[in-house]
């Protein structure tokens, strides 16, 4: 029986045909994906899913050949900053995302941990291709129906606002999933895992779209790390 996650896996793989569609002919994604032209025009329009390990291929084809030039064009030349809000707001992208994302894990989390704002886009997105739960830490202490937990400072860092999750959210023993869009000088993720410690909840592993070079030598000492892309310090 077709599980629910083998039919988002081969709609997705069309979403994919569809973006790459918009670049090149039916004779050159033929040539590219050693599939007959007719059966790529059989998924575009509907009348066909791929099978799904077919479906698999064209996402990691996808992932590999063209998702790169889309997160480069998030760079801004000359200055280190990264603009993600054209990823973010495009479904499509935050699926494709969200696939490299779990293919990359080892375990299963029970929830995907992640700080407003930019974070909430690939974290739900993620959380929805595993089928688990997703919760995010804000800057303000809102009304809940239970208290919150309080991130608290490293020793080694400066004095910042801390970020509120209420108590509801995060169990003793759940194991955690903490995503960001960017990883840059870890602060933000050293605030999320003082709010699971506090909860007693275990960080499994971590993903980022985009992550420094030192971020990721610091967290991949205590953590296993995954991510799509380097950027500048």
């Amino acid at each position: 029986m077709e599980t629910l996650k083998d039919t988002k896996t081969r709609l997705l793989a069309v979403d994919c045909l569809k973006s790459m569609k918009q670049q090149k002919t039916f004779r050159k994604l033929s040539h590219e994906l050693a599939l007959s032209a007719g059966m790529l025009n059989r998924y575009v329009n509907g009348y066909v899913l791929p099978k799904r390990d077919r479906a698999e291929r064209l996402i990691n084809f996808f992932i590999k050949d063209y998702l790169p030039k889309i997160l480069e064009s998030s760079k801004i030349r000359g200055v280190r900053y990264i603009v993600t809000a054209h990823i973010l707001s495009q479904p499509f992208l935050l699926n494709v995302i969200a696939f490299r994302a779990v293919q990359n894990l080892k375990t299963r989390p029970d929830v995907v941990l992640t700080a407003a704002v930019d974070g909430i886009p690939i974290a739900q997105a993620i959380a929805n291709m595993m089928g688990v739960r997703f919760a995010y830490a804000k800057l303000t202490q809102e009304f809940a129906f239970s208290d919150h937990y309080a991130s608290k400072n490293a020793a080694s860092r400066p004095l910042v606002s801390p970020l509120f999750l209420p108590k509801s959210l995060l169990k003793k023993n759940e194991s955690v999933l903490i995503t960001d869009d960017v990883i840059r000088g870890g602060g933000t993720f050293e605030a999320l895992t003082s709010i699971c410690a506090q909860a007693r909840a275990v960080v499994t592993s971590i993903f980022a779209i985009f992550i420094t070079p030192s971020a990721l030598k610091e967290l991949k000492k205590r953590h296993a790390v995954s991510f799509l892309m380097l950027i500048g310090e």
